[in-house]
């Protein structure tokens, strides 16, 4: 039985911000936006920028390296956090679980761009347990990651659901124990989640 619910941020709680500013960035709409989202998350990687090991400086420097974007760091901080727009029917869909005794948690692979977002939405309010790769020093990546939110969380493994567009990041929590739905849109997201015995009645109010 589920107990309580992870959800990533950037595609779930929130629309596709890192994606969508990159996009605004690349002046020649001839190069594959997907290559270009693909080498952001490699410099951010790379740079160790996203667990907090690095700085937006050295992000930037591997990323211009690799792309051609206009504008500097500045521009494509101010476009994420401009971008990251967050979804209602999710926050709804999150308060509601929390009305009914449901601990929420985010777990997010982000930078200190996380923090500008949560300090200016109240996004931080929604959750009982806010997480960001930035300040845990370990992304999703790293399967361990999940063991150590569960910890901090104090909670058990079988009876965690976690929410990620990345099928990726879905498998490795099923692999540590968690339960996991990969969120393609919310119709098909709330289906899967009442199949796990999840109220209907959070979905349904969370609709209203």
């Amino acid at each position: 039985m589920i107990t309580n619910v992870i959800f990533d941020f950037d595609g779930v709680i929130a629309e596709q911000g890192f994606r969508q500013a990159l996009a605004e960035l690349t002046p020649d709409n001839n190069v594959e936006l997907t290559d270009i989202a693909k080498q952001g998350m490699r410099a951010l990687l790379k740079s160790g920028y996203v667990t907090g090991q690095g700085s937006e400086a050295d992000f930037w420097a591997l990323l211009s390296v690799s792309t051609k974007l206009v504008g500097d760091s500045a521009t494509l901080r101010a476009a994420v956090i401009r971008c990251s727009s967050l979804r209602p029917q999710m926050l709804a869909l999150v308060d509601q679980l929390r009305s009914r005794g449901v601990p929420v948690a985010l777990l997010s692979d982000h930078t200190d761009w996380l923090d500008e977002i949560a300090a200016s939405t109240g996004l931080a309010g929604h959750f009982d347990y806010f997480y960001n790769s930035y300040h845990l020093q370990r992304s999703k990546r790293d399967p361990l990651v999940f063991d150590q939110v569960l910890t901090l969380m104090g909670r058990n493994a079988e009876q965690t659901l976690f929410v990620d567009d990345n099928p990726a990041n879905v498998e490795r929590a099923i692999d540590r124990g968690l339960q996991g739905i990969v969120y393609q849109n919310y119709a098909q997201f709330s289906e899967e989640m009442s199949a796990l015995g999840l109220a209907k009645a959070v979905i349904n109010a969370a609709e209203d």
